[in-house]
């Protein structure tokens, strides 16, 4: 398994971005884990100023741009895939930093803290499904359909959180963390 690993991770985007960015003179992980370290505190400053919906639900949407214009575009040049990886880290970053704030602001007090140990350990579960899902996925189906089923996982994540988290911002717990109304009502009322 050694070689063939080695010669799929190859043809992963991120590889070839990593590379490209290494060629160009890039520090690589360090520069990589700069870039999330700002996002994830660009986020934490923002997250009072702007809200919780619009720090998480756009930056969803970008991730799954992003990655569909890998998956679609098979002939990208590695500068092109470096970017688009980059805005993916920081929009994801911006993301994964709620997943620490969020949680705590919505579940009832009596499994706040079930509720927040579960939102993370999910997320948890997800990050260790994908680094095991893409290699095969890139042996089996491919760059352009990995990449395109992650841009899918981003945009039901998007679906999903519009549908349905509620905004906190500004709004005191005891009322952020209340029993709700239905999604439908919630979103027929507008306070969504």
């Amino acid at each position: 398994m050694g070689q063939e690993f080695i010669d799929v991770m190859g043809e992963v985007p991120a590889v070839r971005a990593h590379t490209a960015w290494s060629r160009a003179g890039g520090r690589g992980a360090r520069s990589f884990l700069g870039l999330t370290t700002g996002a994830g505190t660009a986020s934490l400053l923002l997250i009072e100023r702007i809200g919780r919906r619009k720090l998480m639900i756009p930056q969803q949407w970008v991730c799954a741009a992003v990655l569909v214009v890998i998956g679609l575009w098979a002939s990208e040049p590695p500068a092109v895939v470096l970017a688009c990886f980059l805005v993916f880290a920081f929009a994801n970053a911006m993301c994964t930093a709620l997943t620490g704030v969020y949680p705590g602001e919505i579940f009832p007090t009596e499994i706040r803290g079930i509720g927040t140990g579960f939102a993370t350990a999910f997320s948890r579960v997800g990050a260790a499904l994908g680094t095991f899902l893409l290699p095969w996925s890139m042996q089996h189906l491919g760059a352009g359909p990995s990449m395109l089923i992650a841009a899918g996982v981003c945009g039901v994540g998007a679906l999903v959180s519009q549908a349905l988290a509620p905004e906190t911002m500004g709004r005191p717990l005891s009322e952020t963390s209340a029993p709700r109304r239905s999604a439908r009502e919630a979103w027929r009322a507008g306070t969504h």
